[in-house]
């Protein structure tokens, strides 16, 4: 994975938002262009840390807002949501890879399918808003923002390993499926 970060890093702001709009798009161009530019690599983790905190942030403001945290909460909470996303995000992108790879055979690096896999998150900075004080406004960004990630990361990864738009949803399915699960194991430990 470290040869990603050796290439030449691209850390343009402007590419990296005309990236993530285009992804938003379900643009395939450019998710079979982030496949194969390792120079996108920094974009898309810083990316994924990005939407976390958006998520992470947006979830403790409106508790704090409504009267339910306080401010050491607030960061705790922030912290815990962004640590719970990065961690949906390596479990999910590697689980999508493996997928990818066993069952519909096809040739692509993990952070080739990362790349787009990543960007298809663009749509989770919407997360932020989640921060309104009121119930309604902060549970439709958050419905809003999760559909369209589906929808983005399904186009995603059709796009990036060339796969039918069922066989996305396929992937997707028994990535959440695996991800439940995973999910509850690791919480009976706790």
């Amino acid at each position: 994975m470290m040869g990603h970060f050796t290439a030449s890093q691209d850390l343009s702001l402007k590419k990296m938002g005309s990236r993530m709009l285009k992804v938003a798009k379900f643009d395939g161009e450019t998710s079979r262009e982030l496949r194969d530019d390792p120079s996108a690599t920094a974009q898309s983790v810083s990316l994924v840390a990005i939407i976390a905190l958006s998520y992470g942030a947006g979830w403790s403001l409106f508790g704090y807002l409504v009267g339910d945290i306080s401010i050491l909460g607030l960061l705790a909470v922030t912290l815990e949501n962004f640590a719970l996303g990065l961690g949906i995000a390596v479990f999910w992108s590697g689980t999508s890879f493996l997928i990818v790879r066993k069952l519909f055979r096809r040739t692509v690096s993990y952070m080739g399918l990362a790349r787009p896999f990543f960007f298809s998150w663009s749509p989770g900075l919407l997360f932020i808003f989640m921060s309104a004080p009121i119930p309604a406004v902060s549970d439709a960004f958050r419905a809003v923002s999760s559909a369209w990630i589906v929808i983005a990361n399904l186009f995603a990864v059709k796009n990036a390993v060339g796969i039918s738009i069922q066989a996305s949803m396929a992937t997707f399915i028994i990535s959440a499926i695996l991800l439940v699960f995973f999910g509850s194991f690791i919480l009976s430990l706790i």
